[in-house]
């Protein structure tokens, strides 16, 4: 099976699954982060094409994205005026829970680094 980009509807049920496996808690704070869809673009490595991440919450400059490559969720830091910037760095934190947590904490250590 080739792997496809992920859908911006794939993207609604991945992060509907994620919601069931989350506490209430983090689910109504989730709600207070949550943006509408916003596609960022990376780059894996240098050789490597152009793809697309989605910005799915955000606290200030700091966005939740999806991996859909990783299958994870992670976060992003984006400098002021680097919105429309190509990224090349940000990190993966796993369940969108992690993700969450790392969001509301800022610490970043329990993160894995990609790519």
């Amino acid at each position: 099976m080739s792997w496809a980009p992920i859908t911006e509807e794939g993207l609604k049920a991945e992060i509907e699954h994620a919601l069931t496996r989350m506490a209430e808690e983090t689910r109504h704070k989730f709600a207070d982060f949550r943006i509408p869809f916003l596609k960022l673009s990376c780059r894996r490595h240098k050789f490597a094409g152009v793809e697309t991440l989605y910005a799915i919450a955000c606290k200030g400059r700091q966005y939740i994205i999806y991996d859909d490559a990783e299958g994870d969720f992670g976060l992003v830091v984006l400098p002021p005026g680097e919105d429309g910037a190509v990224l090349h760095f940000w990190v993966l934190a796993g369940e969108l829970s992690d993700a969450m947590r790392v969001l509301e904490n800022g610490d970043y250590s329990a993160c894995l680094v990609a790519p």
